[in-house]
């Protein structure tokens, strides 16, 4: 049954990211005659956690969402639904003959998807698309996101046990990839080699990727007391951040620093709204875990994006990297902001339930994991030298988000109180 539920939170996770694509699909077009997606109640394919209340309505979710996985596959493994029309009905038959499969066994997977939302039969015998249907078919990436759900996911999910009972250590070898795909190639080196595969999972990713609310965070702070201080961004993937923050506070001044030379001139020539915003930020290269140059900055940002899935190494490095700084200027504040699992019980079950959908998924393709706050501190606390160690000062979150916290680190000498 684990094994199962594992594969039914795929689904839904899918499913959420699926249907908040097309919210937004349909802010950009005019209303379709196509039928709207089925709503939660409407089919025990869609029901919420908070709908399941008997073992039997357990089982019976884990079933369904288990046929509509493999009904979604079945359908893209045969591009059935780029052989009907996007604004007409279509025979069965016609389907069945362009996509070279049995006309019955076509039938009884459109009527299973319909109850969910996903195609629907406006007369006996007809298959047309709804809105919810009609987008894997406009935008391929939401079809590249359920292949790597079905092709990859699923069954690295099944095998997570499997991969347990063989491990001896953490180890990319020893991941559920590995064991799955019966493979000594991590994922990541896969994805490389394979471009199907990395279209496939840079689609997923971009489906499951969580709301960036780093300025809402930042926002919490008390950056007008800094007055014209300089503000380090030190593991920065763009400027985003950094002009949003210019922009309230226009007495800061900031260094950029990125991780290549492109990233900088690229960030270089982006036009700014005003000169005095393009004054006030320096841009500079530094690579990952080198030793933080810039020593008279009030505050240091390290925010280590979701997008690159920092493992607690690379960011015990990163803070070695900064204990220096912080060293040398006891008043500088080091801001971390890694991504984060929540809490148990602090955000609804669906929100996080999708963090650790995220969580689960990243540990059975690469053996790592996300960390959960009381584990960042633990491992903030494990960085000293000889003269002192980084103490937690402050602790940040947004009440909404599963990812978005951060945690305001000093350094603290030996001999201090």
């Amino acid at each position: 049954m684990g094994h199962a539920r594992q594969l039914e939170e795929w689904s839904n996770d899918l499913a959420f990211a699926a249907n908040t694509a097309i919210s937004q699909y349909q802010h950009q077009r005019k209303p379709s005659s196509a039928p709207p997606v089925a709503t939660a109640s409407g089919t025990n394919g869609n029901k919420s956690a908070k709908d399941v209340t008997t073992p039997v309505d357990f089982i019976q979710r884990l079933a369904s969402q288990n046929q509509l996985l493999a009904c979604l596959k079945w359908l893209g493994e045969f591009q059935v639904l780029a052989c009907i029309p996007l604004k007409s009905s279509i025979h069965a038959r016609d389907v069945a003959d362009l996509a070279g499969v049995p006309e019955t066994q076509l039938c009884r997977i459109v009527r299973l998807m319909a109850t969910a939302g996903f195609l629907h039969e406006p007369l006996p015998g007809q298959i047309a698309h709804t809105v919810l249907s009609a987008a894997f078919v406009t935008d391929l990436s939401l079809l590249d996101a359920s292949m790597f759900l079905s092709e990859t996911a699923a069954p690295v999910a099944l095998h997570m046990a499997t991969a347990t009972e063989r491990q001896s250590n953490l180890q990319s070898s020893n991941s559920a990839y590995s064991v799955a795909f019966n493979t000594s190639q991590p994922f990541e080196a896969a994805c490389v080699e394979r471009s199907r595969l990395h279209r496939q999972w840079s689609a997923y990713s971009q489906l499951e990727a969580v709301e960036d609310k780093t300025v809402e965070l930042f926002g919490q702070l008390n950056w007008r007391s800094l007055g014209n201080a300089t503000i380090v961004d030190s593991c920065a993937q763009s400027t985003d951040v950094v002009l949003a923050l210019a922009k309230l506070y226009p007495s800061l001044h900031f260094v950029v620093q990125m991780n290549n030379a492109a990233a900088v001139q690229q960030e270089a020539c982006r036009e700014t709204e005003s000169e005095d915003i393009k004054r006030r930020i320096t841009l500079q290269e530094r690579m990952p875990s080198a030793p933080q140059t810039v020593k008279d900055a009030a505050v240091y940002i390290l925010r280590l994006p979701a997008t690159l899935r920092p493992s607690a190494a690379q960011i015990l490095t990163e803070l070695g990297a900064h204990l220096g700084a912080l060293r040398a200027n006891s008043s500088a504040t080091l801001i971390l902001a890694p991504p984060l699992l929540p809490e148990p019980g602090t955000l609804d079950p669906d929100s996080e339930a999708r963090a650790r959908v995220r969580d689960l998924a990243r540990l059975q393709l690469t053996n790592e994991t996300d960390l959960e706050l009381s584990e960042l501190i633990e491992l903030v606390n494990s960085v000293h030298d000889s003269n002192g160690r980084f103490r937690v000062v402050s602790k940040l979150r947004t009440r909404d988000s599963a990812a978005t916290a951060a945690l305001g680190i000093k350094y603290q000498a030996v001999d201090a109180p």
